[in-house]
């Protein structure tokens, strides 16, 4: 019996102490955490163009079929183009009615129609934009407008990004380390913040009508930027 108790407190000893003992293992390691940003940028390879046709007249339905002809032509025009389709998408159709005053600015009986169709039109060959432009306005464009360059695939763009991003989380975080006098581990944790583009200038468009010349188009460069916050293990 006495055998038993004995070796009953030795095993309460050896528990205790195990339970008060904490290894290295056991020690939650140091952490620092480091937002990173990246950009990468290309050619781009797509353009979106705002055309549109406005038109005014005293008789509502004539400012309509004006605005209609015009349009088809311009349609038409797209399509021998060899713009598909799926590339043209109307934006707006507005129609409203302004009260014509005379000179003493007084109401009169007259009104004005004024009737407005857009179409936002993606050329994927950006060589025909001059051309494009040129004979839009030819065949009856009053509006030109929002002429945006863009990729429109932008996978490997992004990925540039996201690698040019976790490279600088890791010089940021390696020369804090080294402030801290500490060696920077692994990687733990990646959080992504998201891509952005950068908006471009719209290009400045000359309209060569009537002899006047081409278009001249700038269309720069295509950039897009990510975001990334890194956790680092630290390290004595």
């Amino acid at each position: 019996m006495k055998l038993k108790l004995l070796i009953t407190s030795l095993l309460a000893v050896i528990l205790l102490a195990g339970c008060g003992t904490t290894t290295a293992a056991d020690e939650i390691p140091a952490t620092l955490s480091v937002s990173g940003s990246g950009i990468a940028s290309t050619d781009p390879d797509v353009v979106d163009i705002q055309l549109g046709v406005d038109t005014i007249d005293p008789d509502l339905a004539e400012a309509v079929d004006q605005n209609t002809n015009k349009m088809n032509a311009m349609m038409s025009l797209l399509t021998d183009m060899g713009i598909d389709e799926k590339d043209i998408q109307t934006t707006n159709y507005n129609l409203w009615v302004e009260d014509v005053y005379d000179q003493n600015g007084q109401p009169t009986s007259d009104k004005r129609y004024h009737v407005s169709n857009m179409v936002s039109v993606r050329l994927r060959d950006l060589n025909q934009i001059g051309d494009l432009i040129e004979q839009a306005t030819s065949a009856g464009a009053t509006n030109v407008s929002g002429i945006n360059f863009s990729v429109a695939d932008t996978t490997q763009l992004q990925q540039a990004a996201l690698d040019n991003a976790l490279d600088n989380a890791q010089e940021k975080a390696e020369w804090m380390a080294s402030k801290m006098g500490k060696t920077l581990g692994k990687m733990k944790n990646v959080t992504e913040g998201g891509y952005y583009s950068q908006p471009m200038p719209v290009a400045e468009v000359g309209l060569g009508i009537g002899g006047a010349g081409a278009v001249p188009i700038s269309q720069g460069q295509f950039t897009m930027s990510a975001q990334v916050q890194v956790v680092f293990e630290l390290l004595p």
